[in-house]
């Protein structure tokens, strides 16, 4: 049966893997930046058979699930080949501790680079969605429980690693963007309005909950950053991104409010 990743899920897989292969000490990278988009040079494996005959099967999934984020880890091309051709050295439980530390890992260096954000990287951000004319008022609305927010918008504990990292940068973004209201006035608004654009766009394509905020996430990175093979200089700046989709979910600006 053919597999069937979403483009989400390959985001997905990218943005937790650290851009790096999950096997343990693997050096090799899994993205490569470029003058375009990056080039994915990993592999996707699955922890649990993609079929009833592969490695480490398990009949009782079905193909949504099998080729669902849960049951994938990106690889290295030998490292994935080495895990399907020597199933039994390598089980299920393994490769699930394998995608969980790489996870951990990620969200580490996430955190590494939010101490690093200065007002420096949230202009790279900011300035990458308020470029255009559009204007979107704001919403009125205080700050709201994060959790209830979550719950309300389908989020799970897997998006709260990164959360947390935006969140706690996330006055740092109501001071940044105070200031620059400052020099202009309907900043705010085409800032949101940036935001809203990729939002509805995505939400209209059917993508909601974890996908929605990781897609979100990649999106503010990728159009902040320049092609660069410094990966710490790109957690920074998708801690900076983080950090503004952060504090606009906060502040009901994108996501839905508790009811």
């Amino acid at each position: 049966m053919a597999r069937n990743y979403t483009p989400l899920t390959l985001k997905q897989l990218c943005l937790t893997s650290g851009h790096y292969c999950a096997s343990p000490g693997c050096p090799v990278a899994i993205v490569q930046m470029t003058d375009g988009d990056p080039v994915i040079l990993g592999e996707i494996a699955h922890i649990e058979g993609s079929s009833d005959d592969g490695p480490r099967p398990n009949p009782t999934l079905t193909q949504a699930e099998r080729d669902s984020y849960k049951n994938l880890l990106m690889l290295c091309a030998h490292h994935h080949n080495l895990v399907d051709k020597r199933p039994s050295d390598y089980p299920v439980e393994m490769l699930r501790a394998w995608k969980r530390a790489a996870e951990k890992s990620t969200a580490e260096r996430l955190s590494v680079g939010a101490t690093m954000v200065s007002f420096a990287e949230l202009q790279l951000v900011c300035n990458a969605f308020a470029d255009g004319d559009a204007l979107i008022e704001s919403t009125p609305m205080i700050a709201v429980p994060p959790q209830a927010k979550m719950n309300a918008n389908m989020l799970t504990g897997a998006v709260r690693p990164t959360m947390n990292v935006g969140l706690s940068q996330a006055p740092q973004v109501a001071e940044f963007i105070r200031r620059q209201a400052i020099l202009s006035s309907r900043f705010p608004e085409r800032l949101r309005a940036g935001f809203v654009a990729e939002y509805d766009r995505l939400v209209s394509q059917g993508v909601t909950g974890d996908e929605l905020f990781f897609a979100l996430v990649e999106f503010g990175t990728h159009v902040a950053t320049f092609p660069q093979d410094d990966m710490a200089r790109i957690f920074v700046i998708r801690a900076a991104a983080s950090a503004v989709l952060c504090h606009l979910f906060q502040i009901c600006d994108v996501f839905e409010p508790p009811s």
